[in-house]
């Protein structure tokens, strides 16, 4: 996000095979209406980020789920 009018985000990406090596498509846009969605979306998602300490902490002291 750049100044809340232009954009560019990274797009056909595999999360767990992300690679300097692979080729990597980006789309760029200096609409501000998808800046501002692009924004608010990622807003929302930080709101609900976990700090990475506490998210193994949970992982490692919860039980395994009853089978």
């Amino acid at each position: 996000m750049f100044d809340k009018k232009t954009a560019m985000s990274a797009i056909n990406v595999v999360i767990s095979n992300v690679s300097l090596d692979e080729t990597m498509s980006a789309l760029w846009t200096d609409d501000p209406a998808y800046a501002k969605c692009l924004m608010s979306t990622f807003e929302w998602l930080w709101k609900q980020a976990v700090p990475t300490a506490q998210r193994i902490e949970e992982l490692l002291t919860k039980k395994p789920p009853q089978t």
